[in-house]
């Protein structure tokens, strides 16, 4: 993705090498699918809600205030374009609009780097990203141990 991305992948260990196992099978395609629908969507819902990936506010922007409307989501475009791909036993999750990485990270952007952009991380994993994504793994394992 050329704006900004976060992939997740797995270190090794018992867990990954019983996910890796089952790889190949429906399961671990559909919890990978559900981690990524997930991820799309806490990104939107933080964008309509106008917080950060980890529950904090969202710093407003200048065009916001003055149109008093949300940061980031006038037209839809960055909101619209985040999206999910499964990567070898992954995903990863992220916009493929250029301009995602400098909203995500801040920075200076502009003729001649003039405008300082406040960071605005919508995507990332905190402590509820984390235990959702563990949810979903481990109804993942439990559905395959029911169909053994």
């Amino acid at each position: 993705m050329a704006g900004t991305a976060l992939t997740m992948t797995f270190e090794d260990g018992p867990l990954v090498r019983h996910l890796a196992r089952l790889s190949a099978r429906q399961e671990w395609t559909k919890a990978r699918r559900d981690i990524g629908e997930f991820m799309v969507g806490d990104i939107q819902d933080n964008l309509d809600g106008q917080k950060l990936f980890d529950g904090s506010p969202m710093p407003q922007s200048k065009a916001a205030i003055k149109r008093r409307g949300k940061t980031l989501i006038k037209d839809h475009h960055l909101y619209d374009s985040y999206t999910y791909n499964l990567v070898g036993g992954g995903l990863e999750v992220g916009s493929n609009k250029v301009y995602a990485a400098i909203q995500h990270f801040g920075g200076e952007t502009g003729r001649g780097h003039k405008t300082k952009i406040e960071a605005r991380p919508v995507m990332g994993i905190a402590i509820r990203q984390e235990l959702q994504i563990g949810y979903i793994v481990s109804q993942a394992i439990r559905d395959i141990e029911r169909a053994q």
